[in-house]
C-alpha cells in the first residue's frame, strides 16, 4: 500500500490515514480520507413520460436546445462507460442538464427543478460525481483487515428468518461479530415487483447448507471452504428432488416466492420481458425479474413460519410438507401453510405442482440432493463454507484488475454496457491479499461534503491499492454499512443529499461477519434500571414502528429516555395510556414490560422496561 495518496482524484491530492486500531490480535482497522468536493449540482432534464438517458446525441441535443429556448441554462452531458474485461466501453447515452451550481448550494439546484416542472417537464436534482466523470472527491474509505491466521470465524448470516430484514448493526449483535458489513442485494420493499419478502438475490449459504440459490455464473464471496478461507469464483448451485417410485426433477430455488427469479440465472424455463417479449434467458440479470410458471422451491425453517400464498396469477399449486428425514407427512392445495419445526415443505406451481401430486405420497420418502460449484463446475461445499453474491463484479482476479460486469448481468440484454457501470454509489468491496489476509472496506458516498463513493473501474483500482489479489463488489449503494465493536462506523445514504445529517441504516438481507472463536450470541435485549446508552435490538424495534405510534405514555417516555438520544422517536407524549386506542396505536409501559397496542388491538412485547 502506498503511503503518499489512494488511487483516487489528481496526482497532488493527499491520503490522510487514521491510525491502525487492533480490534484483536490478527485484526485491524483504518480510516482513510482524501480529496475535497470538485463537482456541481445541476438538474438532470427530461420530457414527461420519456426517459433520463437518450441514445441518440441528436434526441439529446433537440431537448437541450428547447431549454435553452426557454430560459435554461442547458447542456448535453455525455455518459461514458469504462471497457470492463467482458464487455466494451464507450458511450451509454446522453443527458440533458440544466444549472451548474457549487457543492454547497444544493437547494439552489432543487428551486431550479420546481421551475423546470413548472414549465412542464421532469426531471430530478443530481451532482455530477454520480456520473463517474473525474471528481476530486472527496473520500471516506473504511478498512478491516484480517490475518489468515486470526483467531475468528468468517460467516454469512441473516436475521430471525431469510424472508425478513435487518440492519447490519442487528445482525452483528444477534452473531456475536467484531466486524460485520452488508452482504449480497437482495429483493428491497422499493424495487417495482417487490415479491412482500426481503430475500437473498443470488446464492446464499451459512455452514453448508444452501439458503438461497444462486444467480447462476455471478461472483460470490466463499468463506470458510475447503483449503481455501476465502475465495472469489464464479458460483452456480443445482438442486434435484428424486421421489419414491424413481422419478426425478429439478428444483429451481430454495426460499423464495415461486414464479420469480430475482436476478435470473435459473435453470430452466425462465423468461425475460425485453421490450415488452418475454425473452428465454438463463443468464443473470442484476436486479431483473425473470418469470417461471413451473416450479418447484424448498422453503426450509429458515425462510420463516409459512410458505408464501402463490404469486398473483398462479392457479395451481401445491404444499408438499416434509419432516426432518424428507418423508411426505401431507399435501395442502393451495399451496401457503406452516413449515413444521425440522421439516420442510416444496412447493410446486404449474407443472412443478403437477409433478409433486403425482410422485410425492404420504409416508413416502423424498430424496434431495443439492450441489455449489465454482466456475469450472467444481464443486465448493464444505462443512463450514458461507457465501454471498448478487452484489458487484469481481474487481480484481489474479493480482490483476478485471471487471466481470457481463458475467454479473449489469449490461443491458444486448451486452453493452448500462449506467451501473458509469454511475458512482457507495460501495461495499471484500478481496483477499497473496498471503491470505481478509479485506472488508466500505467507501462512503452520496455526500459531496464527506465522501462521493467510487465507479466499479475505481473500486478494482482501490483493492489493487489496498493490496488484494482476488476482490468482488458486495452490495452497493444504500446497502453499504460497516459496524465495528457493535457501533456503526461509516455513514449509509440512501440518497444524494448536503442536509441529511443522519446515517441511514438500510435493513438488510444478510451480512458478512468476522466473529472472534470465543463469541457468544447476544443475550435477549433488555433495558436495565437507571441505564443509558443505546440497546440496538430493543431501539430498532422501536424505529421500525415509530411511523405506526401517534402517543406515548409518560412510563413509556420515562423508558425511553434511558436508551439515549439514538431513539429520536418523534411522538406526541400523554401522561397515561389513552382509554380508546388511537388511530396508528400507543407506546406503553405495563408491568415493567415494554408494549405496542396497535389500531386493531394487537399487542406487540417489545421488551423488559
Amino acid at each position: 500500500m502506498a503511503a503518499n495518496k489512494m488511487p483516487l482524484g489528481s496526482a497532488g491530492q493527499t491520503l490522510t490515514a487514521g491510525p491502525v486500531s487492533t480490534l484483536m490480535p490478527g485484526v485491524t482497522f483504518q480510516e482513510l480520507t482524501q480529496g475535497y468536493a470538485s463537482n456541481v449540482w445541476s438538474v438532470w432534464a427530461w420530457r414527461v413520460g420519456g426517459p433520463e438517458t437518450y441514445g441518440n446525441q441528436t434526441t439529446a441535443q433537440a431537448l437541450v436546445t428547447e431549454l435553452s429556448g426557454l430560459g435554461f441554462a442547458s447542456r448535453l452531458d455525455t455518459l461514458t462507460a469504462f471497457a470492463a474485461a467482458d464487455t466494451a466501453g464507450g458511450v451509454v447515452g446522453y443527458a440533458a442538464r440544466v444549472g451548474s451550481f457549487a457543492p454547497q448550494q444544493m437547494n439552489e439546484a432543487v428551486t431550479l427543478l420546481a421551475s423546470l416542472v413548472s414549465a412542464g417537464y421532469q426531471g430530478r436534482v443530481i451532482y455530477t460525481a454520480e456520473d463517474g466523470i473525474p471528481s476530486e472527491g472527496p473520500w471516506e474509505v473504511r478498512v478491516v483487515r484480517v490475518d489468515a491466521d486470526a483467531k475468528v470465524r468468517l460467516k454469512a448470516v441473516h436475521g430471525a428468518s431469510v424472508s425478513a430484514s435487518k440492519t447490519v448493526r442487528s445482525m452483528a449483535v444477534a452473531s456475536g461479530a467484531l466486524v460485520a458489513v452488508n452482504g449480497g442485494e437482495f429483493d428491497i420493499k422499493t424495487m417495482s415487483g417487490h415479491s412482500g419478502y426481503e430475500v437473498p438475490q443470488g446464492l446464499y449459504v451459512q455452514d453448508d447448507v444452501l439458503l438461497s440459490a444462486a444467480n447462476n455464473g455471478r461472483t460470490a464471496l466463499l468463506l470458510e471452504g475447503a483449503g481455501q478461507r476465502v475465495r472469489i469464483t464464479e458460483a452456480s448451485s443445482s438442486l434435484r428432488i428424486k421421489a419414491a417410485d424413481g422419478a426425478e426433477r429439478n428444483v429451481d430455488g430454495v426460499n423464495r416466492v415461486p414464479s420469480r427469479v430475482l436476478g435470473c440465472g435459473g435453470v430452466g424455463g425462465d423468461t425475460l420481458l425485453v421490450d415488452g417479449v418475454a425473452t428465454p434467458t438463463l443468464k443473470p440479470w442484476r436486479n431483473m425479474i425473470c418469470t417461471d410458471p413451473n416450479e418447484i422451491i424448498i422453503f426450509r425453517p429458515e425462510w420463516g413460519a409459512a410458505t408464501p400464498a402463490p404469486w398473483p396469477g398462479v392457479t395451481s399449486s401445491v404444499d408438499v410438507v416434509v419432516n426432518g428425514n424428507w418423508v411426505v407427512q401431507e399435501l395442502r392445495s393451495p399451496a401457503g401453510g406452516a413449515i413444521p419445526t425440522g421439516g420442510r415443505v416444496l412447493q410446486g406451481i404449474g407443472t412443478g405442482a403437477d409433478w409433486l401430486q403425482a410422485h410425492a405420497h404420504v409416508g413416502e420418502m423424498l430424496t434431495p440432493t443439492a450441489s455449489i460449484t465454482d466456475a469450472s463446475g467444481a464443486p465448493v461445499t464444505s462443512p463450514t463454507l458461507s457465501g454471498v453474491s448478487g452484489g458487484g463484479p469481481a474487481l480484481v482476479r489474479g493480482g490483476t484488475k478485471s471487471i466481470n460486469i457481463g458475467a454479473n448481468g449489469m449490461t443491458s440484454f444486448t451486452g453493452a454496457p448500462n449506467l451501473s457501470s458509469v454511475q458512482r454509489h457507495p460501495r461495499t468491496l471484500a478481496g483477499v491479499t497473496a498471503s491470505g489476509q481478509f479485506l472488508l472496506v466500505t467507501v462512503d458516498g452520496r455526500n459531496p461534503g464527506r465522501s462521493v463513493g467510487l465507479t466499479w473501474s475505481e473500486a478494482a483500482d482501490l483493492m489493487l491499492w489496498l493490496g488484494a489479489t482476488e476482490a468482488v463488489g458486495l452490495g452497493s449503494g444504500g446497502d453499504t454499512a460497516m459496524v465495528v465493536n457493535n457501533a456503526l462506523s461509516n455513514s449509509p445514504r440512501d440518497t444524494w443529499n448536503t442536509q441529511d445529517t443522519i446515517p441511514y441504516e438500510r435493513a438488510m438481507a444478510t451480512a458478512v461477519v468476522v466473529v472472534p472463536n470465543d463469541a457468544q450470541p447476544a443475550p435477549v435485549s433488555t433495558i436495565a434500571a437507571g441505564a443509558t446508552g443505546w440497546d440496538v435490538p430493543l431501539n430498532e424495534a422501536l424505529v421500525s414502528l415509530q411511523a405506526q405510534i401517534s402517543y406515548l405514555s409518560a412510563a413509556t417516555a420515562a423508558a425511553i429516555g434511558q436508551l439515549g438520544a439514538g431513539t429520536s422517536l418523534p411522538l406526541k407524549n400523554v401522561g397515561s395510556v389513552p382509554a380508546a386506542t388511537p388511530t396508528g396505536g400507543v407506546l406503553y409501559v405495563e408491568g415493567g414490560v415494554l408494549k405496542y397496542r396497535g389500531s386493531n388491538g394487537t399487542i406487540t412485547t417489545l421488551g423488559p422496561a
